[in-house]
């Protein structure tokens, strides 16, 4: 059997640039084919105002098709510490950019007005913008064998029970030791976006370049073409050894991007149940 093509749309993201001009990432991104990205809002006054990146993108012909909010702990207090005003700023610049998703972190344990927002208000308030808030699976923390968790839902089908819009980050999945096949059948219901890297399965959350970790990430994609995924699928590469070294950046972006869009786009025959690349 050869299903239809995936009609999975393919990004890169900015965050793992946080070192580089922001100028200097996006040429990285345009001279290495992509043709939609995700900017990550980061402590850089420049990703947090639309004006900027949409003229910066525009020049390069690349069009702004993500954002992924300041949640991390080293923007905790960009657009201040409410999460939902941090949504609403998202939201703001999702629609000057064009942009069809918001990628958001689940709650802190003690975040208890945000968690209610997300499982009762969320899914009107992406249908009235247009944008899908998708939160995105995140991983504890490993002491001496012991999980300590700092936000709610870090179980896939948490996430599915919880949230309208779900994002799946393949090295997150790996440091909070979860199985990435299974955790894309669990979260397929409501996934509309994928964070894709390697991880080399040591507990960090590492964002290596694609075969260069223990994740099998030929039958995940595969299996995301044999499914039909239709929602975006963003690269998100640990970039920093690449500073000073701006051509071995362009090629290893090239090289990424074609691993993913040929294993997306390729056909695939079905032999006694199990996807094979032909």
């Amino acid at each position: 059997m050869v299903p239809k093509s995936s009609t999975a749309t393919i990004q890169c993201s900015t965050g793992p640039f946080w070192a580089f001009e922001l100028e200097r990432a996006l040429d990285a991104l345009a001279e290495a084919g992509f043709v939609e990205i995700e900017l990550m809002v980061t402590r850089d006054p420049r990703t947090q105002e639309p004006e900027l990146p949409a003229r910066l993108a525009e020049e390069r012909e690349l069009t702004i098709a993500s954002v992924h909010g300041p949640f991390l702990v080293v923007t905790k207090n960009v657009w201040g510490m409410d999460p939902i005003e941090k949504i609403r700023r998202g939201i703001e610049m999702c629609t000057a950019f064009g942009a069809r998703s918001l990628i958001v972190h689940p709650p802190y344990l003690w975040e208890n007005a945000y968690a209610r927002w997300i499982i009762e208000e969320s899914a009107a308030y992406s249908l009235e913008h247009g944008v899908a808030v998708a939160v995105e699976t995140m991983y504890p923390r490993w002491v001496a064998g012991r999980r300590l968790r700092g936000h709610r839902w870090l179980k896939p089908q948490e996430l599915v029970d919880y949230c309208p819009h779900v994002a799946l980050d393949t090295s997150h999945l790996t440091v909070a030791r979860e199985d990435l096949l299974d955790s894309y059948t669990t979260l397929a219901p409501k996934l509309t976006h994928i964070h894709l890297s390697d991880n080399a399965g040591n507990g960090r959350d590492g964002h290596l370049e694609l075969e260069q970790g223990v994740l099998p990430l030929e039958r995940f994609l595969a299996e995301l073409r044999r499914t039909q995924y239709s929602g975006v699928v963003s690269l998100e590469l640990s970039v920093n050894r690449y500073l000073e070294r701006p051509k071995e950046l362009t090629e290893m972006l090239i090289r990424n991007r074609k691993y993913v869009e040929d294993r997306l786009t390729r056909e695939i025959r079905t032999v006694k149940g199990l996807p094979r690349s032909p």
